[in-house]
């Protein structure tokens, strides 16, 4: 390291530093390319230690749809229901979304969404946020709880699609944002990831350093300012978000003086294509369709040609060391659980594989792999451990036992879908659940009977205008599971109305709401303005969420000109089919041949 001359340089840098103080407050085996045309890999993420990542194949602008839809199973009240069984770290509580982001905060009281595929893999870079998410549509590929019975045995929740928000090259890592809180409330393990304004900080710092590095930069002296920047990175022990917003590197921080510090950390988030190629497991060998299987709902279907013994699908695991914890239980007279009455299980089970000997659950949770469904006579699928070389993939767990997946707090296992026989694009692929599978299904099927008034059943996404007021309803009812809502802000003292719609409002909290009249928009009657009625809280009934204020009972707060848009027509609470009693759930079945020994814990 050079010299710095004379005692007003050292002082300066002296100060220099203390200003810096103040601010940092596969596949490897030679392995034939299948599909050289992959749009969508998953491969080890560029940030350290962040496990498996996902990247796009191909150059994307902004606005493109990324990958396939995900599906997004609800998982209700799950800490009400496991509270004594889950003394092991439940690894879907670090994947799942709150139910409000995907429009199931109406749906549940409290729980979890968990969006299978895109939206749960995807890591996090503040620096470099590139998608979004979208909200899921709802249905049941034509299905109805009248006369299907399989409409309560998979999710209606669907086609959620990820976007770009920015340009993103091909073989960049996709990121999406957590929320800040997400890593604030685990900071101690995931350490101090900074925030944007961290990158803010670092972008005001970067200017005051470029000012003092000019400053004091002598011909006699050439590497004072790489020489400086490398005392500032080496010189704090300190993890604080602002240091770790720091550039990586003297080359980095001549970038981020230019672009800043956020987009200077653009180039370590690309890989090669020919490195996702090697090492990478593509993710769009499949894509998702109505299924040839009656009352299957969903399927999945080849997207090109898969040769026999190729990937079909990649399938990283949550693993689930107590199958109990996904059971539902019956209220007892004290309000609490009662254990002595399980009443079901949590609808993701369907989604996942176990043993009849074993309390371990496995959930794969890429999207195009939940498509998957059931034949035992001709399936041209299966599935097999990933290869040894698989990122997130270790061999040494198949060896220990259910204690030790109990205490690991980490995604480590991952199966293969792979093709039995050739697959032609467009083909459904299909794979064995097994005969225990297949014996409860049939066994379902035989004894399954409509539940009473399932024909007067409409979910509220099949609402179409015009909305009958509530006059109208007195002789032509709605079903007793639709709510309407609308946006709405009480105030103690605030004026009843009738106050004019502003479309600024659609950004105020949820009321729920009635419709007293209605007139269109134009002669042709292709759309309505209603006038509605804010509910006041002697009118609340179960089922319907209740604002945080609530409206005092006798009033009549009242809203005119409120377009279709503005209204939301919600289901009442546990009335979706996917809450309905009696409900068909079992796990697929691992062939014994591939199940761990070690894991045989009943």
């Amino acid at each position: 390291m050079a010299t710095a001359t004379g005692p007003h340089t050292r002082l300066n840098i002296s100060c220099f530093l203390f200003q810096c103080f103040i601010i940092a407050y596969s596949r490897g085996d030679g392995v034939t390319v299948e599909h050289p045309d992959c749009r969508l890999f998953i491969a080890e993420s560029t940030i350290p230690n962040a496990g498996l990542g996902i990247f796009t194949g191909t150059d994307l602008q902004e606005g493109d749809a990324v990958a396939e839809p995900d599906i997004v199973v609800p998982l209700p009240d799950h800490e009400w229901h496991a509270s004594e069984d889950t003394d092991f770290w439940f690894l879907w509580n670090d994947y799942s979304w709150h139910p409000a982001e995907v429009g199931m905060n109406s749906d549940m009281e409290d729980g979890h969404a968990l969006v299978i595929g895109t939206g749960c893999m995807p890591n996090c870079n503040f620096a470099l946020i590139n998608t979004i998410e979208s909200k899921p549509d709802y249905d049941h590929a034509g299905l109805h709880r009248s006369k299907d019975v399989g409409i309560s045995g998979f999710t209606g929740f669907h086609n959620q699609r990820m976007f770009t928000t920015r340009t993103v090259p091909a073989g960049g890592e996709l990121f999406v944002s957590y929320g800040e809180h997400w890593f604030a409330d685990r900071t101690d393990i995931v350490g101090a990831v900074p925030f944007h304004l961290n990158f803010e900080r670092v972008d005001k710092f970067l200017k005051k350093f470029k000012k003092m590095s000019l400053k004091y930069q002598k011909s006699d002296n050439p590497d004072f300012t790489r020489d400086l920047w490398d005392v500032i990175k080496t010189g704090s022990t300190y993890d604080t978000r602002n240091r770790n917003a720091l550039p990586l590197s003297f080359e980095d921080m001549q970038s981020a003086q230019a672009i800043g510090s956020a987009e200077s950390r653009l180039p370590q988030s690309v890989r090669t294509l020919e490195w996702l190629n090697e090492h990478g497991r593509c993710m769009d060998n499949i894509r998702p369709g109505n299924s040839t299987i009656p009352q299957a709902g969903r399927g999945a279907f080849a997207s090109r040609k898969i040769l026999k013994g190729g990937l079909v699908a990649p399938g990283p695991l949550l693993h689930i060391a107590n199958r109990t914890a996904l059971n539902l239980y019956d209220e007892g007279d004290d309000g609490i659980r009662d254990t002595t009455k399980p009443v079901g299980m949590q609808l993701i089970i369907n989604y996942c594989f176990g043993h009849k000997q074993s309390t371990v659950i496995l959930c794969p949770y890429t999207s195009p792999s939940a498509y998957i469904n059931h034949n035992s006579e001709s399936p041209n699928a299966k599935i097999v451990w990933s290869k040894d070389s698989t990122p997130s993939h270790n061999t040494d767990w198949l060896e220990e036992n259910v204690e030790f997946l109990k205490t690991t707090d980490k995604i480590g296992l991952s199966l293969d879908f792979v093709a039995t026989r050739e697959i032609q694009p467009g083909e459904e692929v299909l794979i064995d659940y097994g005969p225990e599978w297949e014996v409860a299904w049939n066994k379902y099927k035989k004894g399954w009977s409509p539940l009473a008034r399932s024909d007067k059943y409409v979910p509220a996404s099949m609402l179409q205008e015009p909305f009958r007021t509530a006059t109208e309803q007195l002789s032509q009812p709605y079903p007793d599971n639709i709510v309407f809502y609308c946006h709405y802000e009480y105030e103690i003292g605030v004026s009843e109305g009738p106050w004019v719609w502003e479309d600024e409002w659609k950004e105020l909290a949820l009321y729920p709401c009635r419709i007293f009249s209605r007139e269109a928009s134009d002669a042709e009657r292709t759309a309505y303005y209603y006038t509605m009625v804010i509910l006041n809280e002697n009118e609340l009934e179960y089922g319907i969420i209740p604002p945080l204020v609530g409206i005092p009972s006798g009033e009549n707060h009242i809203l005119t000109n409120v377009p279709r848009w503005a209204i939301e027509v919600r289901d009442k609470l546990y009335t979706k089919d996917e809450f309905l009693s009696k409900s068909f759930r079992h796990e697929m079945m691992m062939p014994n041949e591939i199940f761990p020994e070690t894991w045989k814990n009943l």
